[in-house]
């Protein structure tokens, strides 16, 4: 008679030989959102700064090589809020509430949206240096000033808020459905 074929143990990629051959696996579910919400931040979150406060009163645009310009909002964005209608602030929230509600595991989307700060941060040196070229004027006035710490301290509340109200959410979300089921039965 012919073989018994065994059913393998673990339906996993890792020990399944034949299925794994050097190939890498993305679960673009879920890494493929983080990465889409990284890049809407990154991308609009000095994209919005830039197109209210690079621009006069008369809508011209104002060359970052102008005296008028103020170097230090690539650094110290919380100094745009204002002037933005909170717009940056706002799309950080929604971000971190995103990345937060929908994950099963809420510290998963913590912890992605606390990787938002040294992205934004980093992003602003980059910026900088692109605009004005290499200096350490950056590193001055982010970690050398109180009002560098006030930027940290601003992004790093906002991601939390944003964050634990998805978390919440979430959770009373799961309580509603739980309650409704219950009242079923």
């Amino acid at each position: 008679m012919g073989k018994i074929k065994e059913k393998p143990i673990q339906n996993s990629n890792l020990f399944n030989k034949e299925i794994n051959k050097g190939h890498v696996s993305v679960n673009w579910g879920r890494q493929g959102g983080v990465i889409l919400c990284y890049l809407v931040v990154l991308i609009g979150f000095f994209g919005i700064i830039a197109n209210v406060i690079m621009v006069d009163a008369y809508g011209n645009w104002i060359p970052y090589v102008d005296p008028r310009f103020d170097r230090s909002f690539l650094i110290w964005p919380y100094k745009t809020y204002l002037k933005t209608y909170f717009l940056p602030v706002i799309l950080l929230f929604l971000t971190s509430f995103i990345l937060t509600f929908k994950e099963d595991i809420s510290l998963y989307g913590i912890k992605a949206s606390l990787w938002l700060i040294p992205a934004i941060v980093i992003e602003g040196f980059v910026f900088y240096w692109m605009m004005f070229g290499f200096s350490f004027e950056p590193f001055v006035l982010q970690f050398g000033r109180g009002e560098g710490y006030l930027n940290l301290l601003i992004l790093f509340l906002i991601t939390t808020t944003g964050s634990f109200s998805g978390m919440r959410v979430k959770r009373l979300k799961k309580k509603e459905k739980a309650n409704i089921f219950n009242n079923i039965n």
